[in-house]
């Protein structure tokens, strides 16, 4: 989403996750011969350390002063909001989506970063929409300050919703669209992507997420399925694919598999076919990596 400033391209991308009790870290390399490959991937907890203190010692174990990085906001940073697209000139979109989406946030627009994506298909006879992000410019200034004081070359600020398309994009099935769901430790997220787009994305409850109820997950995913069928106009989604970001995750892959008609996996680096992975990847590092697996550059 918000792109910084450009730094050495060749040693690829860094993604740093910041969480409650550590920091996940993810460094993509896209070699210009060969396959692209993460190249590192882990969880550094906090322990009794001071977070300040475990993130230079992550920036200066992975010489993250040379290598660009970006990070997630976290659920409360920011909102993503669909709404109908103001009828103005290109260079007064944004103006004109900060009075559109005013009343639909808890802080004050006045306190608020925006950038804007368009909804992939448009339904025929309805208003255009688009995606709106809005990020509350104090959590964005803390998270910036507090990577660049580490010496981290801090080029993007990305959201959660972004990372996991760049995950579903590695799918053979997203070619006919996947509902990719993912439930870290403090928060689930779902979305609808067909084709390396977004179309819908909905984040679930902390308590929802963390508790994992297999029959409430299923309401929610069944509740998203139709509404992307009936909004959008739009083939049914015959594909559901679970993140492995909890251990949780195979029992609910098993769960969802014999109670929905659609195709139910686990997701896998591994199925893509194109990409390597020279470690292991840690649960609590996999929306990290969908932020490092970012190719294209939105500048603000």
């Amino acid at each position: 989403m918000w792109a910084r400033r450009r730094a050495e391209r060749e040693r690829g991308l860094a993604a740093i996750g910041v969480h409650a009790l550590g920091l996940s870290f993810v460094l993509v390399r896209r070699p210009s011969r060969g396959a692209p490959e993460v190249a590192a991937a882990e969880f550094r907890p906090f322990a009794d350390a001071e977070p300040a203190r475990v993130l230079a010692d992550l920036a200066s174990d992975h010489d993250l002063r040379h290598t660009r990085a970006t990070t997630l906001l976290s659920e409360g940073d920011y909102r993503l909001i669909q709404t109908e697209a103001p009828d103005v000139k290109a260079d007064e979109l944004k103006a004109a989506l900060r009075w559109r989406v005013k009343d639909l946030i808890d802080f004050h627009i006045n306190d608020a970063t925006l950038d804007v994506f368009d909804v992939p298909v448009q339904t025929p006879g309805r208003a255009v929409l688009v995606s709106v992000v809005v990020g509350r410019n104090e959590a964005i200034r803390r998270r910036v300050e507090f990577l660049e004081e580490a010496g981290v070359a801090l080029d993007i600020i990305d959201i959660p919703d972004l990372a996991q398309r760049n995950l579903a994009a590695l799918l053979p099935e997203e070619q006919d669209g996947v509902a990719l769901l993912t439930l870290a430790e403090d928060t689930g997220l779902i979305t609808i992507t067909r084709r390396g787009e977004l179309y819908l994305s909905r984040t679930l409850p902390a308590p929802l997420a963390r508790g994992a109820d297999p029959e409430t997950l299923l309401v929610e995913l069944q509740r998203s399925l139709d509404y992307f069928e009936s909004s959008f106009r739009q083939p049914p989604i015959m594909n559901v694919v679970v993140t492995p970001a909890t251990e949780r995750a195979t029992e609910l892959v098993a769960f969802l598999q014999s109670r929905l008609h659609q195709r139910v996996a686990l997701w896998d680096i591994g199925r893509s076919g194109e990409w390597t992975s020279a470690v292991e990847i840690p649960h609590a590092c996999v929306l990290t990596l969908g932020a490092a697996l970012r190719e294209e550059k939105v500048a603000l």
